[in-house]
Order: C-alpha cells, then sequence, then structure tokens
C-alpha cells in the first residue's frame, strides 16, 4: 500500500461477541492486517483473546472515580509523611488534592478516547459491540457489500459512527 492511499473507517455493530470473533477471522482470512481493525466494547467480554485491538470504554463517571482512587493512591505516601510529621491538615489536602487531580485527568481521558465512537455509546451499555474497520477509500464500498451479504446479523453503520443517513 502506498502512502498517499487514503484510509477511511468503517463502523460496524453486532450484537455477540461470537458474531465479531466470526467477521474478525474472515477478515484476517482476507488479509486484512490486524492493525486496521479495532473492536470497541463496554467491558471484556470472556473469550476477549483476539489478535486485533480491544477497546474497553469507560463512562466519564466511573473513570473519574478509577482515576480518584487512583491520584488517592498515588498521594498517600506524602500525605503519610505530612501525617506523621503532625501537619494533618496538609496531609488531607494532598491527598484530597491527588485523588481531584487524578479523577479529573482519567475523566478527560476517556471524554477524549471516547469521543470519535460516542453516537453508539447506547449500544456498547447494551453490550453490543462496536468493530472499526479501517481501508482503503477506494474499496470501502465494496467491503460493505460483501459484509452486508455474509453477514446480514452486523449493522454497518458506514463511515460515521452515527450510522449513514438514509438519504443522500
Amino acid at each position: 500500500m502506498t502512502e498517499n492511499t487514503m484510509m477511511t473507517n468503517i463502523y460496524l455493530r453486532a450484537r455477540t461477541f461470537g458474531k465479531v470473533r466470526r467477521l474478525i477471522d474472515e477478515l484476517l482470512g482476507e488479509g486484512v492486517e490486524p492493525a486496521r481493525i479495532c473492536v470497541h466494547a463496554a467491558g471484556k467480554p470472556r473469550e476477549a483473546d483476539l489478535a486485533v485491538t480491544l477497546i474497553i470504554h469507560r463512562t466519564w463517571a466511573r473513570a473519574l472515580v478509577e482515576g480518584g482512587i487512583l491520584g488517592a493512591l498515588f498521594a498517600s505516601p506524602i500525605t503519610a509523611a505530612l501525617w506523621l510529621i503532625g501537619d494533618v491538615p496538609f496531609a488531607v489536602s494532598v491527598f484530597v488534592l491527588g485523588a481531584g487531580v487524578g479523577g479529573v485527568f482519567a475523566a478527560l481521558r476517556a471524554r477524549i478516547a471516547n469521543r470519535d465512537i460516542a453516537p453508539q455509546f447506547n449500544a456498547l451499555r447494551r453490550g453490543e459491540l462496536l468493530l472499526v474497520l479501517a481501508g482503503d477509500h477506494a474499496a470501502i464500498g465494496a467491503i460493505q457489500d460483501r459484509i452486508k451479504a455474509r453477514h446480514p446479523e452486523v449493522a454497518v453503520l458506514g463511515s460515521d459512527p452515527a450510522g449513514t443517513p438514509p438519504f443522500p
């Protein structure tokens, strides 16, 4: 593939991990590079041993809580040292600041990471999976048609994560 070839993402949505696995196996069998395929899920499926990238998405609130806990853990050695020397108010302030910075950082990072697939969040929350396939722009139509013909159970959303509108 030349450097001048334009790549376009195709968004596909499936209800079960088994359907996504079959589609991925087929695409890899056709010679699609694993680096061009990415699967998005709200949680890690049990049998998630894929040869492609699996991205587990977190809600803003979950990222805030997890980041806050991590930030508090990182701040705890300084907090403990300050507590031991008797500066309790400053120790509590450092602990709260660490939790706050960690939470806000994680929430912002999750928001940025999730921006591209935000239209599909409700589907992800219902347990569906989103597969993103980066393909040559000129071949997108043929790839979509082939997937529609072979896998009618997979929703082909097109190059827009919200789904291709029915009218031009």
